[in-house]
C-alpha cells in the first residue's frame, strides 16, 4: 500500500515537472526575441554616458584650458535665441566626468490653437567653456535609442509590453528553479564535454541560469515595478485617493508647485548663487536644475543631485528665488519611504552604486543571459525538429523569429555604432538615418535566418559580419578623429577610448566564438560522414 502511494506521488511529481518544463520552454521561445532585446540593449546602456561621450565628444572636443562660462550667461543667451514659453519650465543638466556639456531643455511657445497640447522642446548641447550650442541633443541618438529599446521597445505601448515580458520572465525563472530543484546543487557546475552536443547546450543553459539567478530575479522584479507601476497608480488614484492624483503624488514624495506667474519681472542672479553654493558642496553632486516661472517674482528653482555620503540617496531642494527661502527638501533626514524604495531599486537595476567595475560585472551577466536565451532557443528547435508532427515551415518560422532576431540585434547594434560615427554631424536627419540602418539590418538578418538551415553556420556568419562592422567603426574613429581622441584622453575624458576597448574585446571574443563554431561544424561533418560509411558497410 505504501509503495503504491509512493509511486502515485512520484507519478504526480513527474507530471508536474513535465508540465512545468513544457510551460518553461514555450514561454521561453515566445518571449525570447523581446527578452533578448531587453537584456542586450540594457547591457549596452549600462554604459549610457560613455556611449554618449563616444558619439559626441570627438565631434566637438571641449577646450578644457578655457575658463567655464557662467551658467546664468549661458541660460539667458539661449532664452534670447529661442521662443521660450515662460509659462513652462526650463531644465539644465550639468556637465559630469562623462559628459563635458550642459544640456539645456526649453519648452517652446505652442502654435495658436495648440495651447492644450505639449509643445516642442529644444534640447541643446552647450559647450561649458564657450557657451556655444554645438548640436541638438537628438542629433546624437544612439545611446538614447538603445536605452529606449531597453525600457519601452521604442513603441507607443512598449512600457506595458516590457512589463508583461518581465512578468513572464519571472514565471520562467521560478519554473526553472522547480524543474531543477532536486539537482540544483548536485549538478551546479556540471558541463558535460564528453557527451553529445545537446547535452553540452543543456548544461550551458542550466549553469548560466543557476549562476545568474539572483541577478535575473532582481531584474525581473525591478522591471515589473518600473514598467507596470502605472497599473498600481491608476488603481490607487481610483479606489484610494478618489481620483485625486496630486494627493497620490504628494504622499509618494513628489513635490508639486502649481503656482501662477505674478507677471512682475525679477533678476534671477540669486538663483545662480544658490546653484553655485550647492555645486561647491563636495558631498553633493548636482545633476540638474529646473527653473519654474523664469524671470518672474513667482520663480522657483529645483535642484536635484546625489548625496555621495550615502547609498542611493538622491536629494532634491526647492527654493523661492525672490527670498531665497527653502520651500521643500528631500534628503537623508526627510525622505518618503515609497520614493526611497524606488530609488534603491533603480540604483540596483542600473548598477550605478559603485565604480565601473560593477557595471562591467552587470554587463557580463547580461550578456550571459543573452547567451542562455539563444541556447534555449536552439534546444527547443533541436527537440521540435525531431518530432514528426511539427512542420518544417513552423521550424523555419521560429528559427527566423528567435535565433534570427537574437543574432540580428547584435549585428544591427554594430551597424548603428558605425552610422553614429560616419554620418556627418551637419546632417539634420542623422538620427533617423541611424535608426533606419538599425531596423534594415535587423530585418534583413531575420529574413536570411529563414533560408539558412544550419543554425551554427548562421550564428558564425552574423558574428563575422558584426566583427567586420566593428573593425570598420574603429578604423573610422581613428581616421576621422585621431587628434581629437588623443586630446580628450589628455583632458581626462577617457570614455571614448573605453568604448573602443569594449569594441576590441567584443571583436576578440567574436573571432574566438567563430573559430569554435567552425570546429564544431567540422566535427559534426566528420561524424555524419562516418555514420554514412558505417551504414554503407552494414548494407
Amino acid at each position: 500500500m505504501n509503495t503504491q502511494i509512493a509511486n502515485s506521488q512520484t507519478t504526480k511529481s513527474n507530471k508536474i515537472i513535465k508540465n512545468l518544463t513544457e510551460s518553461h520552454s514555450w514561454i521561453g521561445v515566445i518571449i525570447s526575441p523581446l527578452l533578448f532585446l531587453i537584456f542586450w540593449a540594457g547591457a549596452v546602456t549600462l554604459f549610457y554616458e560613455e556611449v554618449k561621450q563616444w558619439a559626441v565628444a570627438p565631434q566637438f572636443p571641449v577646450a578644457i584650458q578655457q575658463q567655464e562660462m557662467p551658467l546664468q550667461q549661458i541660460v539667458e543667451a539661449k532664452l534670447a535665441q529661442h521662443p521660450f514659453d515662460y509659462q513652462e519650465h526650463l531644465m539644465v543638466q550639468m556637465p559630469s566626468l562623462h559628459d563635458p556639456y550642459y544640456k539645456v531643455y526649453l519648452d517652446l511657445i505652442r502654435e495658436e490653437g495648440m495651447e492644450d497640447e505639449h509643445g516642442e522642446v529644444a534640447s541643446l548641447l552647450v559647450d561649458s567653456q564657450s557657451g556655444k550650442t554645438v548640436a541638438n541633443k537628438e542629433d546624437f541618438f544612439l545611446a538614447d535609442f538603445l536605452y529606449q529599446l531597453h525600457y519601452n521597445l521604442n513603441l507607443p505601448a512598449g512600457t506595458y509590453i516590457v512589463g508583461i515580458i518581465s512578468l513572464f520572465f519571472f514565471f520562467a525563472l521560478v519554473s526553472g528553479v522547480f524543474i531543477h530543484a532536486k539537482k540544483l546543487f548536485r549538478q551546479f557546475f556540471q558541463y558535460r564535454t564528453d557527451k553529445k552536443r545537446r547535452d553540452k547546450l543543456l548544461d550551458l543553459h542550466n549553469v548560466v541560469g543557476v549562476m545568474t539567478l539572483p541577478f535575473t530575479l532582481m531584474y525581473a522584479l525591478s522591471g515589473l515595478v518600473f514598467n507596470l507601476a502605472i497599473v498600481y497608480q491608476i488603481a490607487f488614484v481610483v479606489f484610494i485617493y478618489q481620483g485625486d492624483q496630486d494627493a497620490l503624488f504628494k504622499d509618494a514624495g513628489f513635490t508639486l508647485f502649481d503656482e501662477a506667474r505674478i507677471e512682475h519681472p525679477l533678476d534671477m542672479t540669486p538663483a545662480y548663487h544658490i546653484i553655485e553654493e550647492a555645486r561647491e558642496n563636495p558631498d553633493f553632486n548636482v545633476s540638474n536644475v529646473v527653473f519654474y516661472h523664469y524671470g518672474d517674482e513667482a520663480a522657483i528653482i529645483q535642484i536635484r543631485g546625489d548625496n555621495l555620503s550615502y547609498f542611493s540617496q538622491h536629494d532634491e531642494f526647492f527654493y523661492r528665488v525672490k527670498t531665497g527661502e527653502l520651500l521643500s527638501k528631500t534628503d537623508i533626514n526627510n525622505y518618503n519611504v515609497f520614493r526611497k524604495g524606488r530609488e534603491v531599486i533603480a540604483t540596483l537595476h542600473f548598477g550605478n552604486f559603485a565604480g565601473v567595475d560593477v557595471r562591467i560585472l552587470y554587463f557580463i551577466l547580461s550578456i550571459s543571459i543573452c547567451v542562455m536565451i539563444l541556447v534555449g532557443n536552439m534546444l527547443w528547435l533541436d527537440k521540435r525538429s525531431l518530432q514528426q508532427n511539427v512542420s518544417a515551415r513552423s521550424i523555419r518560422f521560429v528559427r527566423g523569429l528567435s535565433v534570427g532576431s537574437c543574432g540580428g540585434l547584435v549585428l544591427a547594434t554594430a551597424v548603428a555604432f558605425l552610422c553614429e560615427r560616419i554620418i556627418p554631424a551637419s546632417i539634420s536627419a542623422r538620427s533617423d538615418m541611424m535608426v533606419y540602418a538599425f531596423v534594415i539590418s535587423l530585418v534583413a538578418t531575420m529574413f536570411l535566418a529563414y533560408r539558412v538551415e544550419n543554425k551554427k553556420r548562421y550564428i558564425a556568419q552574423v558574428l563575422f559580419a558584426t566583427v567586420v562592422v566593428l573593425i570598420l567603426t574603429l578604423l573610422a574613429d581613428w581616421l576621422m578623429f585621431s587628434s581629437q581622441i588623443i586630446q580628450l584622453w589628455q583632458n581626462g575624458f577617457r570614455a571614448v577610448v573605453g568604448v573602443e576597448v569594449g569594441m576590441s574585446l567584443f571583436i576578440t571574443v567574436g573571432i574566438f566564438v567563430i573559430k569554435k563554431l567552425d570546429v564544431l561544424k567540422q566535427t559534426e561533418t566528420r561524424s555524419d560522414t562516418a555514420g554514412v560509411l558505417v551504414d554503407g558497410e552494414s548494407l
